[in-house]
């Protein structure tokens, strides 16, 4: 009788012990998630989770591949996902730092001339909310 009743106490077990492992898990890298973002949004001044819209809105998606951004499968800019916070420089020029990403957001053109990017003109709090955004892809 004993064995009978292991098999099934032994599974169960197992699965709860699978669950509260993928739950832990999940509380990982929920909690990393908010807190690279939280130092993004810190070091840029803006609020990533304002981003999506601003560059929808304002074409991002037509050039660049962007995790997160519906659409946002262009191949003509740099695919703007995780690596771009170890990225060296941002446009081939500038040290990739928030400030220079805010900069180059706003008026790339007027930096580069000949770049493919074109000056967005958008508020210097929506490129920081996207730079924030783009920051914590890590």
């Amino acid at each position: 009788m004993r064995s009978v009743l292991a098999r099934p106490i032994g599974g169960a077990f197992a699965a709860i012990l699978l669950l509260t492992a993928a739950v832990a898990a999940a509380t990982l890298w929920s909690d990393r998630r908010d807190r690279v973002q939280h130092e993004s949004d810190a070091a840029t001044g803006g609020v990533g989770a304002r981003a999506i819209p601003i560059m929808t809105a304002n074409g991002c998606s037509g050039c660049h591949t962007i995790p997160g951004v519906p659409g946002a499968e262009g191949q003509v800019g740099p695919r703007l996902d995780g690596g771009l916070a170890d990225r060296v420089f941002i446009g081939g020029l500038l040290a990739n730092n928030p400030q220079n990403m805010i900069r180059w957001i706003r008026s790339a053109r007027e930096i580069s001339p000949h770049t493919a990017m074109p000056s967005t003109r958008i508020t210097e709090q929506q490129a920081r909310d996207i730079a924030a955004y783009l920051y914590a892809l890590k």
